[in-house]
């Protein structure tokens, strides 16, 4: 019998047009088909945009940890399908307003430089949208390439502040057939 190798993987979730809530339901219903074992998601923050044009709306944040047996290249592309299915264009401006936003925070604790993907996340240690929900998650995580644990990262983050929306979901991960 092969056993299959799981990798534990930190994504963050954000969407600041449309029906947010349904977006992000449907989004994580459908990480929760390409999760492994273990599948859990931090509660639904809201934030102000940051470095955003004027008039864009508000977000609702948050981040889901799960196992899954796909490589990071796998796993991006898969969110990226999660994203466009979503509505979000695959060409899309920085910081524009989004239907469905979906980034590899972490992947185990591999640290990967390639032209499409970075991990960890090159900005997650300048927003508390991500940190606030990371840290709810994995309290004292230490991030790779960071000495600092999430608590002291959030009191060192720039940027406008966060507050709890609400309590996540809880998922059933439903490993693919």
């Amino acid at each position: 019998m092969e056993s299959t190798t799981f990798n534990r993987v930190l994504v963050a979730f954000g969407s600041n047009l449309g029906d947010r809530e349904q977006q992000i339901m449907a989004a994580l219903d459908k990480i929760a088909g390409i999760s492994g074992r273990y599948c859990r998601c931090s509660s639904f923050w809201r934030s102000a945009p940051l470095d955003m044009a004027a008039g864009a709306g508000e977000f609702i944040n948050g981040v889901v940890e799960f196992d899954t047996a796909l490589t990071p290249l796998a796993l991006l592309a898969a969110l990226q399908g999660i994203e466009q299915a979503a509505g979000r264009p695959a060409v899309h401006g920085v910081n524009a307003s989004r239907v469905l936003d979906l980034d590899i925070l972490c992947f185990n604790a591999e640290v990967m430089h390639l032209p499409e993907l970075q991990i960890p996340h090159p900005r997650m240690t300048e927003r508390l949208f991500v940190l606030m929900p990371l840290e709810e998650l994995v309290p004292g995580l230490v991030l790779p390439g960071q000495s600092a644990g999430l608590a002291e990262l959030i009191r060192k983050a720039p940027g406008a502040p966060v507050s709890r929306l609400r309590a996540g979901p809880i998922l059933q991960p439903r490993p693919p057939s």
